[in-house]
């Protein structure tokens, strides 16, 4: 079972969410090896960084979580569970519905969430490089009914904000490159795929 700690939550950090108090309740995952991680070595911004991040990936899994729970459970139900009010989980609900599932195989719903949870300890280097690597350039993830569409451009972008951020360096930065040249035509493939699955589900645009 999952356990619950209140946090309170910067409304600029979770795009399309913003929550209250009450809402600011995030699904505490059991530890793994990788959060897990010894962090006393590490500079101070290096810590807060990764806290920062986590805080911000617990949440987006909260709001996923919960959006899980609703579709079997009553607002009312639900409210009681979390010992929050039933406005507070309507108001999260209506957070959670913007807030795209993560494609099969990857970790994150974008390019920068991937490197948000390899920052907060979440993903290996290897990991992060491997999943950044196999992105398809034009992917599609459940958003609700909710179909979200990265275009090639925009997942580039976000590479480049990660690097900006500090969410990934420059030889991780470069060796996604390399690797995605290798993989390129299997990259395109799943795009393909992945783009006429959305078209049989919605039809043409």
């Amino acid at each position: 079972m999952w356990s619950f700690r209140r946090l309170c939550w910067p409304a600029s950090e979770i795009k399309g969410a913003v929550p209250n108090r009450e809402e600011a309740t995030v699904a505490e995952s059991p530890p793994s090896s990788s959060t897990s991680r010894a962090t006393s070595g590490d500079p101070p911004l290096v810590v807060l960084r990764r806290l920062r991040h986590r805080h911000i990936v617990d949440r987006l899994d909260y709001l996923r979580g919960l959006r899980r729970l609703a579709s079997g459970m009553t607002q009312a139900d639900l409210a009681r569970a979390l010992g929050l009010t039933q406005p507070s989980i309507s108001s999260a609900l209506k957070s959670a519905a913007k807030i795209a599932d993560p494609p099969a195989g990857f970790s994150g719903a974008s390019v920068y969430e991937i490197a948000q949870r390899f920052t907060a300890g979440e993903l290996s280097r290897d990991e992060l490089i491997d999943q950044l690597s196999r992105w398809p350039e034009s992917s599609g993830s459940e958003h609700g009914g909710r179909m979200a569409v990265d275009s090639h451009v925009e997942s580039l972008h976000e590479l480049g904000k990660a690097l900006e951020d500090g969410l990934l360096d420059e030889a991780a930065y470069q060796a996604v490159f390399v690797r995605r040249k290798e993989l390129r035509p299997a990259v395109q493939g799943a795009a393909g795929r992945q783009r006429r699955e959305h078209l049989e589900l919605t039809g043409p645009d």
